[in-house]
């Protein structure tokens, strides 16, 4: 299944996110905050992927708190998309 992810480059990027954003991909290492503040924004949020580096660093409890809301993370990786020709991008998953 082909999907738009949204991709986060950076801190700054996360200031334009729209509430219809459903599928997001981090390219950083965001913090907790940072995930709950994207949950709050997009609240259609379905899916987050990130690299398996930042996965591995995920606490327990971000990881229960998004499953309780029905938000998938998955691990995963965009190589050589930059964020300042195209925000989104099609991945399989």
């Amino acid at each position: 299944m082909e999907v738009v992810f949204r991709i986060i480059g950076s801190e700054e990027d996360m200031a334009s996110l729209k509430p219809e954003e459903e599928y997001i991909h981090f390219c950083f290492r965001p913090s907790e905050k940072e995930i709950f503040n994207v949950v709050r924004t997009c609240p259609k949020i379905k899916i987050i992927q990130l690299p398996v580096s930042y996965f591995n660093t995920l606490s327990n409890t971000t990881k229960t708190l998004m499953s309780m809301n029905n938000i998938e993370i998955r691990i995963g990786n965009v190589w050589g998309h930059r964020t300042d020709i195209d925000t989104h991008k099609t991945l399989d998953i």
